[in-house]
């Protein structure tokens, strides 16, 4: 080999090397990014699934309920809230994710209920419970677009037993002397 053609087969050699290395880089930080991004989904779905004020009930009008009722302040707060847990877990998202439509509509369907039950407080279940289907709707369409992501009903978690066969206390006993 001469020395001219020693010199290209290095050179090509190095950029060719450090072309792979500069791929796999790329590939492995939107591997992370994507994981990171169905992390936070799922975080979102587990916060949802949790909220008790969710859970499915058959709605009913209550009179005065800003005044009356202490579930009205609760759900309230509760949507509030969720606004903020929906905007930190659109902060994980990657660029054009395709879960950022969903998460507008989680949080367009959190101020509708903010919305309604401010202007008919009586109806704040019936608010609720739509809010509740939006919601379920939302997440059903994260979790069949995201792999890693559960599909959960919003409020609808329970508690259960950690240990096979513990039975959970539901009275108080007698005190023992």
């Amino acid at each position: 080999m001469t020395l001219w053609s020693t010199l290209v087969t290095v050179a090509v050699g190095a950029f060719l090397g450090s072309g792979a290395a500069f791929a796999s880089n790329l590939l492995a930080g939107r591997i992370g990014d994507r994981r990171r991004e169905a992390a936070a989904l799922n975080e979102l779905v587990h916060e949802i699934h949790f909220r008790r004020i969710l859970r499915r009930v058959e709605p009913r009008l209550s009179p005065r309920a800003d005044v009356l009722d202490p579930g009205y302040e609760k759900a309230r707060h509760s949507a509030s809230t969720l606004r903020g847990e929906i905007r930190r877990a659109r902060r994980a998202l990657v660029p054009r994710s395709g879960a950022q439509p969903d998460l507008d509509a989680m949080t367009l369907a959190c101020n509708a209920f903010l919305d309604a039950s401010e202007a008919d407080p009586a109806r704040y279940q019936l608010f609720l419970m739509q809010l509740q289907a939006r919601l379920s709707a939302a997440v059903a369409r994260v979790a069949a677009r995201s792999t890693g992501v559960d599909d959960l009903e919003p409020g609808n978690a329970e508690l259960a037993p950690t240990v096979p066969g513990l039975a959970v206390p539901t009275e108080i006993g007698e005190p023992r002397l």
